[in-house]
């Protein structure tokens, strides 16, 4: 067998085979979508329930509690950060070359 006839063969039988389970998903989803739409065709609608209608008036909520919170904390920001002078700034470590 020549190496074209071989690469010919390979070719011809890795198309029937190519993606499997996209052919699947398409098959199974399209039979589904198809049961869906027959379905909403035949069945009747549902009629709404009581619960779907919107309630004009919410009642109130109302929390009481004797348990009291923590104080409220105020950060004041309009004041600059305190800036480190020269002195005060530390170098941690300088590394030396070792020839």
């Amino acid at each position: 067998m020549s190496r074209r006839s071989v690469m010919s063969m390979h070719a011809s039988r890795s198309n029937g085979t190519a993606l499997p389970l996209r052919d699947y998903f398409l098959s199974v989803g399209g039979a589904l979508l198809c049961l869906l739409w027959a379905s909403g065709w035949v069945l009747p609608a549902q009629p709404p329930s009581r619960f779907a209608k919107p309630d004009t008036a919410p009642p109130p909520i109302r929390i009481d509690s004797d348990v009291k919170g923590p104080e409220r904390v105020v950060i004041d920001t309009s004041h600059s950060l305190p800036t480190l002078s020269d002195k005060e700034i530390v170098v941690a470590h300088t590394p030396v070359a070792n020839d």
